[in-house]
């Protein structure tokens, strides 16, 4: 048996309702109509109330500065104060509970209860306890970690690869440079922990998922050479990248790029991005960090990684808990409805990208005052000339249908998008 995590409505609007999650997901409730439990007749209800995110068997739950608060088992999580705003309730971000079986969830007339069914056997591949969060370990402690130290057995083997130094470190893992022992030829190792215990099933379907990435062969797409797995730890040895990353090179320019600087950038990763939606393939985490330049060409990196660990439920809780992001780069979809991944996603994951590059800003209003979640949620893209009229009229028109909220409104896929941006840039 898999592990599952259920919601059921016990009390209020449709009481009986039952929202069953056996894989990684988010759940809205508010009053508007986009979210899982829409519950428009009820003044104790904020637009967006709370999300719930599931990877069972975990789950937590976020308020998202409502008026009135979140109870659970009795105590209020959130909740402004009276005649506060959204704003400046907000403030007090990230109030947010951990759920186990039977907790009860109450927002004004409804209650809802919480159960988590496990199966009798535990994984058999467990996280470190020494993991923790990875952002805070020094690469020494980190490396230590990833493949032992001298005086014991070494955790993960790369065969015919020495490891030399870490060169980059994400929200799962880190990036090393590595040397083929045998002449020398340098290469990068990307290692990806999982952060919640895992079975042999989770870890087939991301082999599954990765098999299926690795076959892309394009100019501007990274290349996965190969790769393997020690327990919940897994490694992918990819061509290495001399000139860093899109983002690099935006902080040696001071935090933007001209749109001259950025133009073969730009039509690089799309030309990566239209090949693999052509090929059926979804990135779902394009930002600057994940374009590498090398020999005066963009290319994408972490080709599917990202959605391939969160649909296979390694990644634990990412939008909510401990080691949550910050979604700057994230369509609407992916938090109203989380396991959407469809070539849309990736033009808005794109746009955004571009915003970034141009303007050093995102298309959200994002401050350190709002939840990030509840932006996303309530706010409208700033068009980017708004944010900088040097933009020429033909690009923000075409970065504006990017970015549009709803997916039916946007450019279907990047080959359409390379398109309309192709002939603006030139």
């Amino acid at each position: 048996m898999s592990s599952k995590v259920q919601l059921q409505i016990k009390q209020g609007k449709d009481a009986g309702k039952i929202f069953p999650f056996i894989e990684h997901d988010t759940f809205v409730f508010g009053r508007m109509p986009d979210c899982h439990a829409c519950i428009p007749d009820d003044s104790q209800v904020s637009r967006h109330h709370f999300i719930l995110e599931a990877n069972p068997p975990q789950a937590c739950l976020r308020d998202l500065g409502s008026l009135n608060g979140t109870w659970v088992n009795g105590k209020k999580f959130g909740a402004r104060e009276k005649g506060e705003t959204p704003e400046k309730g907000a403030k007090r971000r990230y109030p947010e509970v951990a759920l186990k079986h039977g907790d009860r969830i109450t927002v004004g007339q409804t209650e809802l209860e919480v159960s988590v069914e496990q199966p009798k056997e535990p994984p058999r591949h467990r996280v470190d306890p020494e993991a923790g969060d990875i952002s805070l370990l020094s690469p020494e402690q980190l490396a230590r970690l990833i493949f032992g130290s001298p005086d014991q057995a070494p955790k993960l083997q790369i065969p015919d690869w020495k490891i030399e130094v870490e060169i980059g470190r994400g929200g799962f893992g880190a990036v090393y440079r590595a040397r083929r022992t045998d002449d020398g030829k340098i290469i990068a190792v990307k290692v990806m922990l999982s952060r919640v215990d895992a079975d042999d099933a989770a870890i087939e379907k991301f082999k599954r998922e990765v098999a299926v990435t690795a076959k892309l062969q394009h100019p501007n797409i990274v290349r996965v050479q190969e790769s393997g797995a020690s327990g919940a730890v897994f490694y992918f040895v990819m061509e290495f990248c001399d000139g860093g990353s899109a983002w690099d090179l935006m902080l040696k320019n001071g935090g933007r790029l001209s749109l001259s600087q950025a133009k073969p950038i730009i039509l690089g990763a799309l030309s990566g991005l239209a090949y693999a939606h052509d090929k059926g393939v979804v990135h779902r985490d394009l930002k600057p960090q994940n374009i590498l330049l090398s020999e005066g060409e963009a290319r994408l990196s972490d080709f599917g990684l990202s959605k391939s660990f969160q649909q296979a439920g390694l990644s634990g809780l990412s939008m909510t808990g401990s080691f949550a992001g910050t979604p700057y780069f994230m369509p609407r979809e992916q938090i109203t409805n989380f396991k959407y991944a469809k070539p849309a996603s990736d033009v808005w994951g794109m746009g955004a990208t571009i915003y970034n590059m141009l303007t050093g800003t995102f298309p959200y209003p994002f401050s350190k005052e709002r939840d990030p979640i509840d932006v996303i949620l309530n706010e409208e893209v700033v068009p980017i000339r708004k944010r900088d009229k040097s933009v020429p009229k033909s690009l923000a028109g075409i970065l504006d249908r990017a970015l549009a909220k709803k997916a039916k409104d946007r450019f279907q896929n990047a080959s359409e998008f390379l398109a309309a941006i192709g002939s603006a840039v030139r």
